[in-house]
């Protein structure tokens, strides 16, 4: 199977339900509209010479134009390259370049950028010269080798440099599907999308329109207005990273909300704390999704709503549960400890094919067919996935193994305590501290010794913080992950 089958299929089922809605541009779709501007965005790179596996970079906010881009360029056998446009012009150059993109199609707000990086000798055209209105009798397009390219996305994680991963069309098929069955939406259901779509969330999306749902593209998330946007659109689905969710809760906080409409909202579980779990869940009522997944191999995992709902009523805070492995996915823990903790592996025909032009590090990653995730998880009696941290945020010190999450939970038990990040950084005597930055509540004060000795009263010796810091707010990824290079540079750390 391909993309471009599928929204085929999808236009055919569906031609006259509506697609996608765009509200601040009064701009709709319906499937066979979509389908038709798919196409036509395909003859559009005909014209510009833009081959079949070219790579067609993409610079532009959430909205129609940047789905008929994306969709397109897979459907007509180009590789998409979404970009972060929170990225400098340096590093979107150095991604233009690794991938040797052919075109980068951007929207407006970056036509400054744009130009830059037209004066460095990259093809920029503007998104909308090229997403044009539907066009009649165009040639059917023609079904995509499931094995060739479809998607170029760069990640970087939390450290080190950039790298792109590769997925191509049978892979994101495969996530589709998981997707589509997990998630159980209803021809006509609709899903309210208030998030960039340039990481793997274009994809999320894709997968609610081949279940015959409704998308409509809200803009930009604004916590002051999401839960009305949800009531009046008569809203089922939605999905939100760890700070929008938490900002919102900041803003609205946790009484139930008057949704009769709404069926779930999906977060990913990476950074998702116990206290904001609980306001989560009270919020929505229970209404609550926890997905595990990575751009390497997304939607591998997931606990829907009902699954959440019985864990909670049950007493359990549910704080790093996942659920089970989706319908394509396998998984496994990997030198598992007495507990049963090791580092999580992922196998399934959703797995990326690798790294684009990274053997090494793709050889790294991927081993007999399972992709070592980095991630320290078990799993439980029930059958349940639970995530634990990352591998290589394991502190040694003096000899011993220290959890960052366990310090982490110890300081934030405090009253004052609003997040909390634990690290170790080298040292002579003892491998590594365990150093940890605290972000206070607004009007709270407290000392770093008291923080100290609050812990002591919790932790074994040797897990206390040696080192603490106070800064005002955790440098965090789109996906809600601390940059720990960032937070480094923020304490005076960082190399040079």
């Amino acid at each position: 199977m391909d993309i471009s089958t599928l929204l085929g299929q999808a236009a055919r089922k569906w031609p006259e339900a509506p697609a996608l809605s765009e509200p601040a541009r009064d701009r709709r779709l319906t499937f066979l509209q979509l389908d038709q501007t798919l196409s036509a965005f395909g003859q559009a790179l005909n014209r510009l010479g833009v081959g079949e596996g070219e790579r067609v970079a993409l610079l532009a906010d959430a909205g129609i134009d940047y789905l008929v881009a994306d969709y397109g360029c897979m459907a007509s056998g180009r590789v998409r390259v979404p970009l972060d446009p929170a990225l400098s012009q340096a590093e979107l150059l150095a991604q233009l370049r690794d991938a040797d993109a052919s075109l980068l199609l951007f929207c407006p707000q970056y036509a400054q950028v744009a130009a830059g990086l037209r004066d460095e000798g990259i093809r920029c055209l503007a998104l909308e010269a090229l997403t044009v209105a539907p066009v009649d009798q165009l040639p059917p397009r023609p079904a995509r080798p499931p094995q060739s390219l479809a998607s170029l996305n760069y990640t970087g994680g939390t450290t080190g440099v950039p790298k792109a991963v590769m997925h191509r069309h049978a892979s994101l098929c495969a996530v589709l599907q998981n997707i589509v069955m997990a998630r159980g939406a209803m021809p006509g259901d609709v899903l309210l999308n208030v998030r960039p779509l340039w990481p793997i969330a274009a994809v999320a999306v894709l997968a609610h329109l081949l279940s015959g749902g409704q998308v409509v593209l809200g803009g930009r998330f604004d916590s002051k207005t999401f839960l009305g946007q949800l009531a009046q659109g008569r809203v089922a689905f939605s999905s939100l990273v760890p700070t929008q969710l938490l900002r919102l809760l900041r803003e609205s906080g946790s009484a139930a909300a008057d949704l009769p409409c709404f069926k779930s909202l999906d977060i990913g579980a990476a950074a998702l704390t116990g206290e904001v779990l609980d306001g989560a869940f009270s919020l929505f009522d229970g209404r609550i999704a926890v997905l595990y997944g990575m751009t390497e191999a997304p939607w591998s995992c997931y606990l829907p709503a009902a699954g959440m709902a019985a864990l909670r009523h049950a007493g359990e805070s549910a704080e790093g549960v996942v659920g089970q492995s989706l319908f394509a996915a396998a998984l496994r823990i990997d030198r598992a400890d007495s507990n049963g903790v090791g580092e999580i592996l992922v196998a399934g025909p959703q797995l990326m094919a690798g790294y684009w032009q990274q053997p090494d590090l793709t050889a790294e990653v991927l081993v007999d067919g399972w992709l070592r995730s980095g991630d320290l998880g078990r799993i439980r009696g029930d059958g349940q996935l639970e995530v634990l941290g990352r591998c290589k945020d394991i502190i040694r010190s003096g000899g011993k193994s220290v959890q960052p999450g366990e310090v982490e939970q110890a300081l934030l038990s405090h009253d004052a305590v609003r997040e909390a990040h634990v690290f170790g950084l080298a040292d002579v005597e003892w491998g590594e501290q365990v150093c940890a930055v605290v972000v206070l509540e607004a009007g709270q004060v407290t000392s770093l010794d008291a923080l100290v000795a609050h812990c002591r009263g919790l932790l074994s010796r040797y897990k206390v913080p040696r080192k603490l810091w106070f800064i005002d707010e955790l440098p965090r990824s789109h996906y809600g992950k601390v940059q720990k290079k960032r937070l480094l540079d923020l304490l005076g750390l960082g190399a040079g």
